[in-house]
């Protein structure tokens, strides 16, 4: 694995840059889709660029606020650039919160938008998980399956490149989708919600560690049969 890359006398974190270059890709990914749904490029890099301000900020608040003590100790780990130090739920909402400001600043259609938005995301959803399998993060559960890689002295199975791999797949698909059919708007972005839930929904049980609830059932799993189910019966209606 390679957590650092040494580039001179640096030596970059692999997730982080990996996480960086996800952003640029996917950023770049969803403004091209913009123009072809007839909206304005640069009003998706702009909705990109504060919507990951605003996640940030969220994100180390929200870290701040669970960690309290550690940072009233040293108030400077507010400015650490970190990846561990974001918490992502509270990331999320503020990365979402902000994009519907600008969405409804630059008065966008909602349906276009997020149809231009879903290809970029799993594009960047893509090279973050190649980057964390370049890390060695996301540990997949012990395997001796042929397919198994070497981490920390023990066999597992390869779940973040696998991730990857499925990502990539599922936004070749969409993509062609896109550009061979007729769609109405908010049919990609439905597309791509049904089609991630459902690689989550399969690849989950390769995870090292899941939360669990009940007998057993991985929290994840179930949140993401939930979306397919829902994004499925919307898919249904909609066609």
């Amino acid at each position: 694995m390679y957590p650092t890359l040494p580039i001179g006398p640096l030596r970059l974190q692999t997730y982080g840059l990996a996480l960086l270059l996800a952003y640029l890709a996917g950023l770049a990914l969803a403004a091209r889709q913009a123009r072809r749904h007839g909206l304005d490029g640069d009003h998706i890099y702009n909705l990109g660029f504060y919507a990951l301000l605003a996640g940030i900020v969220a994100a180390r608040l929200g870290h701040a606020v669970a960690y309290l003590e550690v940072y009233r100790t040293d108030p400077l780990q507010l400015l650490s650039l970190s990846p561990g130090a974001l918490l992502l739920a509270p990331g999320l909402l503020g990365a979402v919160a902000m994009a519907a400001l600008v969405i409804r600043r630059y008065r966008l259609p909602l349906a276009t938008t997020l149809d231009a938005l879903a290809p970029g995301l799993l594009l960047a959803l893509a090279v973050a998980s190649l980057g964390a399998f370049l890390a060695g993060r996301e540990l997949g559960a012990l395997s001796d399956a042929f397919w198994a890689v070497e981490l920390f002295g023990v066999r597992r199975h390869p779940l973040a490149l696998l991730q990857a791999l499925a990502l990539l797949a599922l936004l070749a698909l969409l993509l062609w989708t896109d550009r061979r059919s007729a769609l109405r708007p908010g049919q990609v972005a439905l597309m791509a919600l049904f089609g991630y839930a459902a690689l989550r929904l399969f690849l989950e049980p390769l995870r090292a560690e899941s939360l669990l609830v009940g007998d057993g059932w991985r929290i994840t799993q179930l949140a993401a049969l939930a979306v397919v189910v829902l994004s499925g019966w919307l898919l249904g209606r909609n066609s």
